[in-house]
């Protein structure tokens, strides 16, 4: 997944902006994919500075409880941990942890991902960035 995607998921990011507003649900998920373009791409910090900003827009106008927030923040992290920036990303990861246990329950499979994202963070944390497959 490299430059023709992100050139894409921009095209598709721009139409839907211009056809739907800059508010509108679709146009904030298709700012999303365009993020996630980003970090596949391996443009982690145009991934961060595009999903910092639809956190942002998607609080404003779902509110920061909504699951899409929620799922926006997660993708943040993701990106946090990419970068590098580790206690960064535990530390957002674990109120989305919090957030989507008191919103959709601790056995939403949202939820439930979010926990086991979180606890594979804590244990790069405490491997010193060395995550293991056994003992």
């Amino acid at each position: 997944m490299g430059l023709g995607k992100t050139v894409l998921m921009d095209h598709i990011a721009a139409e839907t902006e211009r056809v739907l507003g800059p508010e509108h649900p679709d146009t904030l998920t298709a700012r999303g994919n365009l993020a996630g373009a980003y970090g596949q791409a391996g443009r982690i910090d145009d991934a961060i500075t595009s999903e910092t900003q639809n956190v942002k827009d998607l609080e404003r106008v779902l509110g920061p409880e909504h699951p899409d927030t929620l799922t926006a923040r997660a993708n943040l992290a993701a990106s946090y941990q990419r970068a590098g920036r580790v206690a960064e990303a535990v530390v957002l990861l674990a109120q989305v942890v919090s957030d989507r246990q008191r919103v959709l329950g601790p056995r939403h499979p949202a939820t439930v991902s979010a926990q086991g994202g979180l606890e594979i963070m804590n244990a790069f944390v405490r491997g010193r960035g060395r995550v293991t497959n056994g003992p």
